[in-house]
C-alpha cells in the first residue's frame, strides 16, 4: 500500500459541502428533512486517495466506483470496490477507504441524512457494505449524481436543496429497487421479465384464468410461480388478477352504461352475485353504490 495519502485535491474533482448551519435550517423543511445530501463530489482517477475516520461520520456515505478499484475496512471487515459497485458506509461507523495503487478508482460520492435515510440503508444487512450495479443502472446513477451536483453548484438555496433532495430519493430508489444486479425481485432467473405475465393477465381480463393457467404461461410450476410473483408484486397471482378485474370493473361502471350483470360477464364472471361480493370485498362498497357516487368525487381506490 502506498505511503502517499491524499484526502482531496484531485485534478478535475468536484466537491460541494452544505454549510452546517444551512443543513440545520433545511432539515426543518418537509420536502427536505426525509432525505438530504450534505456533501457530494466526484473524484476522477483519484491516485493515492485515502480517507480514515476513527469515529465514523455523522452521515451515511455512498461511494459509487465508475472506473478502477479501491478498498475499504469497516468493522474489521476488509473488502474491495470494483467498477460498477457502490460502497455504503453507515453513519457513526469507523472506517477506512482508499483507491487501489494499481488501478486508482474514479468515484462519485455523497453524504446524506434524513428520516428516510436509515430505511434505504437497511436494504443491506448489517454485514454487507457493497452493492453491485448493472450497466443500465450505472448510467442512470451517473446522471443523477450529476443532477444532484448541479443543483448544489448554483448555491445552497431552498429551491435547489429541494431539487437535490428529491433527486437523491430517485438515486437511492434506483440503486436499491431498479437495479437488476442487486434487487432480489429483479435477479430471479427465468422470471426476470414480469411485464410478459402482467400483459398476459390484462389480455385475458375477460377470462376465468386459474393459477395453473398463469403458471403454464410463465413455464413454471404453480408453487414456484406463486412464490416469485408475490416476491415481485406483494400479491398472490389470483389476488392480483382479482384486483385487476375490479379495477377494470370500476372503469366500466364509471364510463359506460353497462348493467352490473353485463360488467360481470365482461370480466369473465358468469355469476353476477359472486362478482358483486368480490367487488364489495375489494372496494368496500357494492357496484351500484360505487356507480351512484357523484362522478366528480369518485376516486378509484385500487391499484394492483
Amino acid at each position: 500500500m502506498s505511503q502517499i495519502r491524499i484526502r482531496e485535491g484531485f485534478k478535475d474533482q468536484i466537491l460541494y459541502v452544505v454549510p452546517r448551519n444551512a443543513v440545520a435550517r433545511f432539515n426543518e423543511h418537509p420536502l427536505i428533512f426525509p432525505l438530504m445530501p450534505t456533501d457530494i463530489g466526484s473524484y476522477p482517477r483519484a491516485r493515492f486517495h485515502y480517507c480514515e475516520r476513527e469515529q465514523g461520520a455523522q452521515e451515511h456515505i455512498l461511494i459509487f466506483c465508475t472506473d478502477g478499484s479501491g478498498w475499504y475496512e469497516i468493522d474489521g471487515q476488509r473488502g474491495t470496490v470494483q467498477q460498477n459497485e457502490a460502497l455504503l458506509i453507515r453513519r457513526n461507523t469507523p472506517h477506512v477507504y482508499a483507491a487501489s495503487d494499481k488501478s486508482p478508482w474514479s468515484i462519485n460520492w455523497l453524504h446524506f441524512i434524513g428520516s428516510s435515510a436509515d430505511l434505504f440503508v437497511r436494504q443491506l444487512s448489517a454485514d454487507e457494505h457493497t452493492v453491485a450495479v448493472d450497466d443500465d443502472t450505472s448510467t442512470t446513477l451517473g446522471k443523477l449524481f450529476s443532477d444532484c451536483c448541479n443543483a448544489l453548484a448554483t448555491g445552497f438555496v431552498l429551491q435547489r436543496m429541494i431539487y437535490a433532495s428529491q433527486t437523491l430519493h430517485h438515486l437511492l430508489a434506483t440503486l436499491f429497487f431498479d437495479n437488476r444486479a442487486f434487487a432480489p425481485m429483479l435477479q430471479t432467473s427465468r422470471f426476470h421479465n414480469l411485464d410478459a405475465t402482467l400483459a398476459y393477465l390484462e389480455q385475458n381480463i375477460d377470462n376465468p384464468l386459474t393459477l395453473a393457467d398463469m403458471a403454464a404461461h410463465a413455464r413454471l410450476s404453480p408453487s414456484h410461480f406463486s412464490r416469485l410473483f408475490k416476491e415481485q408484486t406483494g400479491y398472490s397471482p389470483m389476488d392480483y388478477f382479482i384486483h385487476l378485474k375490479m379495477q377494470t370493473a370500476c372503469k366500466l361502471l364509471y364510463l359506460t352504461d353497462l348493467t352490473v350483470r353485463e360488467v360481470s360477464f365482461e370480466l369473465g364472471y358468469s355469476d353476477p352475485y359472486y362478482f358483486s361480493r368480490l367487488f364489495k370485498k375489494v372496494m368496500g362498497m357494492s357496484p351500484m353504490q360505487y356507480r351512484s357516487q357523484p362522478r366528480g368525487e369518485m376516486t378509484e381506490r385500487l391499484s394492483p
